[in-house]
Formats: structure tokens, C-alpha cells, sequence
């Protein structure tokens, strides 16, 4: 026996010292570095890859494994442009606790890594080879996969393998991300991480930086997160706990932000259970672009929230949302509250959840939203009242808007409905005839998921007529929505819906404001007041039309009485259209004055304007009493419209207003004056005027009087806010009006400068012919220039070829008119003209009166200004 021990130990003994020695032998002979190209080529084989290594690759194995590389990087498929790449990474594992089934790695550090993930207009990531690579293995080996997972299947008294870091640390990291379906551009740079102990299934320390950057949209902000983290990859489990997110700078259009998060997540991924526990999200800070706000202020909180995807449940308790900031000079509020909501696949509860919207500034716009009385369960829930409450202040007047409705929601089906809307919308203002007005109406929206619809039918009693409202959007995912509508109604009255009109300030005889100024005192000393500062001019409100960019809507409008202002339309009708980011009414109709009128209209997302308009055999005098409220001209006529203009602000439009207006009006009559009266009194003013003395000239303006016409035509033609009358035609028994030069009309500037033409008939009427022989044939020259509101008149008399005339300016006349004296004698008051004297009836002279001013006056007339 002891002769056969010591041969057992002796070759123990022999069989150990060759296994030192072949593992000695091994170690000084191996060489890693002669398996890179294998390496390669077994990468580029199963992914389509490169591989490549360019540092040297370091290993030992014992008492650890250990591995270190550098230079490497992974193209991407089928192409030679980089996917990831690291500059260098070591780590370790050990040996001895692997045969326990546990992997126990030592410090990992990682330098350098670079990575560019791109996600292509189909949404498919440049790393998705690499996933259906992985899981096609897996199907391809699938008995394999079965014995591994048997054999190491936990069992009463084994144990499942257990990871061991002592810690994870990365510096240099870069990922550049590049979103070609949603044209962003990102890039993560300056990235470090480090762990604590990561342990199977045990929570560990993770703190996180980086600096995020890009110009699609515009990105400079800093990055800053720490968590206490929890992975269990076999039972697909994921928690974080203490979390802490701190992110500062900008981020598209959010600039100068704060953004904190802090709270627990936790999923389970065998449970499909989502929860969050003291979630709170606070951001601060300012949003640029088309609609900037500033101070933004906002804030979520959650003492709970539940989401059960395999039970299909949800809870909710204390949920809070809360913004403000400032639009300009309007404060916005937003308030969100839930307090307690349960769905389980039993029932369904939750006490009121509530929301208010407030817009503060020039006007005020309160929106309350409401949810009351939740029943069902999971699959079908039912809020018995969905509310509905708005109001918009503008100065004295409020307009509102109430809707109630039962809301209703099937899961399975994915549709749901308000059934039975009930509301009221009017307007509240004293300027109104009753105080106030509103109009009761009822209908349903219906929203269908699967058949892609959005639907909706309202009908209301508007002015004492019925109106109807249908629409149906399809496209409810896409990009562009499609929506079409029809809307109908018997009578509209925009002049309830719209504010009332500014009245304009008292005007003196100059035209000026009256202020009471107190007279001065003689007896003290006269000082300068000091200059009271003058308010600074308000900004032109801007025209933001950017809306119209995603919208894809058509439908036909059409009214049977429209009322706006003191206009009255009937039996419009139109089509209306929004693509591309453009408003176009087409097919524009309505019966106006006895007439008709058609036309077209667009509006562009980049603020670019269109109107074309024709009216036909329209009744000229009820349509300018509703236009201008005067009666300045009468008979039957037509106008065509065709103008374009472009800008962001009123005045923008003003100054690129380009095209042309051309007016033609048969048989009417100028109302105010009556021509031959107004000649012949001219006449008889220039006759005295030889004869060395200047009588009394009465006013040309009287109600009731007129001068008939044959034919009125009149042709503007716009060029960037720049109009000239290139054509005017006035024919009537006794006096024919034409165009002079200058012709021009300042649209932005709102002034003019016009010379019209007045010319006596060649045929005059009996009884005129023996004192407007003098004039006849002469062109009478007369200017209007200044602001539209106030125009100065003005005969050029020097220019009138007319040997009266000549020989008056001669003998005197303009020293004559100069005359102060005189003047006031022989001239009538201001007072007087305005309320329109009695021909031949004398007046009070008016002090500082012109002769000339007065005879252009006369002349004027025949214009019926």
C-alpha cells in the first residue's frame, strides 16, 4: 500500500510541476496581439464592420485576467465612416471567484469614446444591424440556448451568476446624435461617469456630466446627474432612486434655463409596472422664436403615479402642474390639477380634475377646463361633465363661451365622444342695443382612433336664424391633419362680435383737439412751463400667420344676411382653403346694394397678402352712406380691385401695397353742390373782380343740392405704397373733370398731392350761357394736397389760360385778393360755409379769409368733397 501511495503522490507531484511549467511556458510564449486580424475578419464576417485595432493589446492571467486596449474603433456597416471608437480600456477580472459562479471585475476605466448614432428618415437607428445580429444568433441557436439555459437554471442549490464591479470610470466621452426624421442635431461632449460598487441587484452611486451642443436647433447647455441606480437584468427589473438632474443653458428655444428633476423611478419589466414616487420637475427660464415668452416659470409634481400596463391600471395622487411667464406685456398662468384618480379593470374613480389658462395684458383671456363624476373601468370610462368655461375681455367688452358635455372613452374600440354638447357663447357690452347678446348651441364631437376621425356636427341660433357647423379631420397622426368643413348660417352680425369703433376726439374749425388753456396773467411773471413728455410710440402690433404652416384645411362658408359695421351683405357664399402654409377664400360671391360682388383672397404664413375684387351694377349711394356714412355720390357702378402687399405690421402692408383700383360709375349725381350755381357764381366773383370790387361769394355746399353726370371713371395705380391716378373722367351737361400732374397719393404717409382738372362744357345750358361764356373751354387747374383727413385746396391761377382771367391778374387781381380788409367785407365766415348759408346770403367776414381759397373752395365743390 505504501509502495502505490507514494507512486499516486509522485505523479500528482509530476503531473502538477508540468502544468507550472506548461502555464509558465504558456505565459512567456502567448501572445494576443496575434489574434487582432482573427478578430477582425470574425467581426467583419458576422456584422459587415470593420474592427480595427491600433494599439498593442495587453493581457495577464493570473491572479486576474486582465485586458487593456487602445486605438480601436467599429465602422460603420458596409462603409468606412466611424461608429465608435475608444482611445484606451483596461479592466480585470479574477479568477478564483468565477468558480463560484460569480464575475468579479476590477476598476474599469474607459478614455476617449466616441460615438455617432444616426437615426435615418424610416427611423431606423445605425446600430439596429448589430441588435437583429444578436437576436438572430440567438434563434439560430436555439437548442444550444436551451441546454445553457437548463444547465444553468438556478436550483436548489446553486446560484445564478453574480456581477462584481468595483467601479466604472469614463472620460473624453463624445456621442454625436443625428435625427435625419426629425432634423436634429446633437452632440454630447466632455462626458464623465463614474460608479460606485456596481453589484447584481443592489444599488450603487452613479454621477454623470456632460456639455450638450448643436446647431439644428441651437444647443449650449450643461448636464449634471446623480442617482442611486438598481439593475436586475434577469428579472428585467430598473430603479433609480435619489435622483438628481441639474440641467443649465439652452436648448432650442428654451435659453438662460433651469431645469432640475428630482424623485424616484422605478419598471418592472416582468410586471410591466411603471411607478414614480415625490416626482418633481421644475424648469425656468426664457423661450425665443415666433412666440417668445419671457420669466417662464413651470413645475410638475407627483406624490404617485402608477402605471400597470399587464393589470391595465393607473393611479394618480396629487398631480400639479403650474407655469407662468410673460408674452410680451401679458402674463400667462397655467394650472393643472389632479388630485386622486384609480383605473383598474373593475371600476374607475377620481375626484374632479380641474385646469384654468389666464392671459393678462391689453385684453384678458380666462379659460377654466373641468372633469367631474369618472365611472366605468379600464377599458370604458365615463366623465359624467366635461366643462368648458372661456371669457375674453376687451375694454368694456366680454365675450364668453360655456359647454358642458358627458365625455366617454373605450379603450378596445379607441373612440370616444361628447355625446350631448350644451353651451352658450355672446358678448357683453353696453355699447350694444340690449347690453348684451348670446346665443344658445348643442352637437357632439366624435373621435374614432382606428378609422383615423375627428368629427363633429354643432348647430346654434345665431341673430334669430339657424346655423350649422360640420367637420371632419382624418390624418389625425400624420404630419398634416386634413380637415374639412361646411358652415352655414342664416343671419351673422359681426358687429356684436367685434369692438366697438373709436370715437374720434372733438375737432376745432382747425381741425385740432380744443384745450382749455387758462389766459394768462399780466401780472406776474411769465415763465415756460416745462415741456410735458411725450408718450413713447407703442410698436406696431405684429401679423404672425406662422400658424397657417401644418395646417391642411377646406371647406365652404356660406351666410344669408352679414352685417358689419353699417354694411350689409347678402347670400354669400365661400370657399376657404389652408395648404402649404397659405389662406386662399375662393369663389368669393354676395348681392351688395342691388348689385353684385366676387373676388379673392390669400394670406401666407411669410405675411404675404392678395385681394382681388369685382363689384358689378352696385347702387353707389346706400353703399357709400354704409361705407362713410355721408352722401357724397349717387347712380349705378362698378370697381375692380387688385392689390398685394407684404410685411409683418400694418405699416409693412402700407409701404409694399402694389396694384391697381379702377372705379366706373353711369347716371349718377355729386350730392352737396350744384354745379352751375357754383359756376355761375364763380363767373359773377371773377366779373367783379374786373370791375374792381369783391362781393359776398356764398358756400357751395348745401345737402340739398347735386350735379347729375353721365360717367364717372377712375383708375389708381399702387407701387409700393405709392399711388397715381392715371385716370379721371368726369362727364356731366356742364363741367367736365379730368387728371393734372402731380398725380400722387402716399398710402403710408396718408397724404396727397393731386391737380384735378375742371373744364366748363362747350354746350352750356340756357340761362348760364351768357355768364359762363368767360370761362368757356378754360381748364381750371385745382390742387389738393396735405393728410388725407384735413386736404388743403388750392386754384392755380397764374396757369388757367382764359382771357378774363389774364386780364384780371393784370388789372390787380392777386393784389386785390391780398387785401385783408377788403377780404373780411366781402367773404363769408367759416361759420357760415359750414352750415351751409342760403345761395346770395351774406355772412360775417371771416378774418384772415384768402379770396383764392374761397373760389377753389367753390370750384372743389363740383367734386362734391
Amino acid at each position: 500500500m505504501n509502495v502505490w501511495l507514494k507512486r499516486v503522490l509522485f505523479s500528482l507531484v509530476a503531473v502538477l510541476l508540468l502544468a507550472v511549467v506548461g502555464l509558465g511556458i504558456f505565459l512567456l510564449t502567448f501572445n494576443p496581439n496575434a489574434y487582432k486580424s482573427r478578430l477582425e475578419s470574425l467581426v467583419f464576417e458576422r456584422t459587415a464592420r470593420t474592427l480595427t485595432i491600433g494599439g498593442d493589446i495587453g493581457l495577464s492571467l493570473f491572479p486576474r485576467i486582465g485586458l487593456s486596449v487602445s486605438d480601436v474603433s467599429l465602422s460603420e456597416r458596409d462603409a468606412q465612416d466611424t461608429f465608435v471608437s475608444i482611445d484606451s480600456a483596461r479592466f480585470a477580472v479574477a479568477i478564483w471567484p468565477l468558480l463560484s459562479n460569480r464575475l468579479v471585475v476590477d476598476h474599469v476605466a474607459v478614455t476617449g469614446l466616441k460615438a455617432s448614432v444616426v437615426r435615418d428618415a424610416e427611423g431606423r437607428f445605425n446600430f439596429s444591424d448589430l441588435l437583429d445580429a444578436e437576436q438572430a444568433a440567438a434563434a439560430s441557436s436555439a437548442p444550444v440556448a436551451a441546454v445553457a439555459a437548463a444547465a444553468a437554471a438556478p436550483s436548489g442549490t446553486g446560484s445564478d451568476l453574480n456581477i462584481d464591479i468595483a467601479g466604472l470610470e469614463l472620460k473624453g466621452g463624445r456621442v454625436q446624435y443625428v435625427d435625419q426624421r426629425d432634423g436634429l442635431s446633437t452632440t454630447f461632449d466632455q462626458i464623465e461617469a463614474n460608479t460606485g460598487r456596481v453589484t447584481y441587484d443592489q444599488p450603487f452611486d452613479v454621477s454623470l456630466k456632460a456639455v450638450i451642443t448643436g446647431n439644428d436647433p441651437v444647443q449650449d447647455a450643461q448636464f449634471q446627474a446623480q442617482a442611486l441606480l438598481r439593475l436586475n437584468p434577469g428579472g428585467r427589473g430598473y430603479s433609480a432612486q435619489k435622483i438628481n438632474v441639474q440641467l443649465s443653458g439652452r436648448l432650442g428655444n428654451l435659453d438662460q434655463s433651469q431645469a432640475t428633476l428630482r424623485g424616484n423611478l422605478a419598471y418592472d419589466g416582468q410586471a410591466r409596472l411603471f411607478s414614480a414616487d415625490n416626482l418633481e420637475l421644475a424648469l425656468s427660464g426664457n423661450i425665443v422664436g415666433a412666440h417668445p415668452i419671457q420669466g417662464l416659470k413651470a413645475s410638475l409634481t407627483a406624490a404617485q403615479l402608477r402605471l400597470d400596463q399587464r393589470n391595465t391600471a393607473v393611479n394618480i395622487d396629487k398631480l400639479a402642474l403650474r407655469a407662468a411667464g410673460q408674452d410680451g406685456g401679458r402674463a400667462l398662468d397655467l394650472a393643472l390639477d389632479a388630485p386622486a384618480l384609480a383605473i383598474s379593470p373593475d371600476s374607475a374613480q377620481a375626484d374632479p380634475v380641474t385646469g384654468t389658462f389666464k392671459w393678462t395684458g391689453d385684453d384678458t383671456l380666462a379659460v377654466s377646463l373641468g372633469l367631474e363624476g369618472l365611472s366605468g373601468n379600464a377599458n370604458e370610462w365615463r366623465f359624467s361633465a366635461a366643462s368648458l368655461d372661456g371669457a375674453l375681455t376687451q375694454g368694456d367688452r366680454l365675450l364668453h363661451l360655456e359647454l358642458t358635455s358627458p365625455l366617454t372613452w373605450n379603450m378596445a374600440l379607441r373612440k370616444g365622444s361628447l355625446s350631448a354638447i350644451k353651451g352658450d357663447m355672446g358678448v357683453r357690452d353696453q355699447a350694444l342695443p340690449s347690453g348684451s347678446y348670446e346665443f344658445p348651441m348643442i352637437g357632439s364631437v366624435h373621435l374614432d382612433l382606428i378609422q383615423d376621425l375627428l368629427a363633429a356636427d354643432l348647430n346654434a341660433v345665431i341673430d334669430g336664424g339657424q346655423a350649422a357647423f360640420k367637420s371632419q379631420t382624418t390624418g389625425l397622426v400624420a404630419s398634416q391633419p386634413q380637415t374639412r368643413f361646411s358652415l352655414s348660417t342664416e343671419k351673422f352680425d359681426l358687429n356684436r362680435w367685434l369692438p366697438a369703433p373709436a370715437s374720434a376726439p372733438a375737432a376745432g374749425p382747425g381741425g385740432e383737439k380744443q384745450k382749455a388753456e387758462p389766459e394768462p396773467d399780466p401780472g406776474r411773471d411769465q415763465k415756460p412751463a416745462p415741456a410735458a413728455e411725450a408718450p413713447a410710440p407703442q410698436p406696431p402690433a405684429p401679423i404672425d400667420l406662422s400658424f397657417l404652416k401644418g395646417l391642411d384645411i377646406e371647406g365652404d362658408v356660406t351666410i344669408g344676411d352679414l352685417r358689419l359695421r353699417d354694411l350689409q351683405l347678402t347670400d354669400v357664399s365661400a370657399r376657404t382653403r389652408i395648404q402649404k402654409g397659405e389662406l386662399a377664400v375662393t369663389k368669393l360671391a354676395a348681392a351688395l346694394y342691388e348689385g353684385t360682388l366676387s373676388g379673392q383672397f390669400s394670406a401666407s404664413a411669410e405675411q404675404a397678402f392678395g385681394l382681388k375684387l369685382a363689384l358689378d351694377k352696385v347702387a353707389v349711394a346706400p353703399l357709400i352712406q354704409a361705407a362713410m356714412r355721408r352722401n357724397l355720390l349717387s347712380g349705378r357702378g362698378a370697381a375692380q380691385i387688385d392689390v398685394r402687399a407684404q410685411g409683418a405690421t400694418a405699416d409693412a402692408l402700407q409701404r409694399t401695397l402694389t396694384g391697381r383700383v379702377s372705379v366706373q360709375v353711369r347716371n349718377g349725381a355729386v350730392h352737396g353742390v350744384d354745379a352751375s350755381r357754383t359756376l355761375a357764381d364763380v363767373a359773377a366773383a371773377l366779373g367783379n373782380v374786373l370791375k374792381g370790387r369783391l362781393d359776398a361769394l356764398a358756400s357751395p355746399f348745401d345737402d340739398r343740392r347735386s350735379t347729375a353726370f353721365s360717367a364717372l371713371d377712375a383708375r389708381l395705380d399702387l407701387k409700393d405704397g405709392q399711388g397715381t391716378l392715371s385716370k379721371l373722367a368726369v362727364v356731366s351737361d356742364l363741367v367736365r373733370l379730368s387728371e393734372g400732374k402731380p398725380a400722387r397719393i402716399d398710402v403710408p404717409g396718408r397724404s396727397l398731392d393731386l391737380v384735378l382738372q375742371a373744364q366748363v362744357a362747350a354746350r352750356l345750358p340756357k340761362g348760364l350761357d351768357i355768364a359762363l361764356t368767360p370761362l368757356l373751354g378754360t381748364r381750371i387747374p385745382i390742387r389738393i394736397t396735405g393728410a388725407w383727413a384735413q386736404p388743403a385746396y388750392e386754384v392755380d391761377w397764374s396757369s388757367i389760360r382764359n382771357p378774363s382771367i389774364q386780364r384780371a391778374l393784370k388789372s390787380g387781381l392777386m393784389e386785390l385778393l391780398k387785401g385783408r380788409d377788403l377780404i373780411d367785407q366781402a367773404l363769408p365766415s367759416l361759420e357760415s360755409e359750414t352750415r351751409g348759408a342760403a345761395p346770395g346770403a351774406s355772412a360775417a367776414p371771416a378774418a384772415g379769409a384768402d379770396p383764392v381759397e374761397r373760389i377753389g373752395k367753390a370750384l372743389k365743390g363740383l367734386l362734391g368733397q
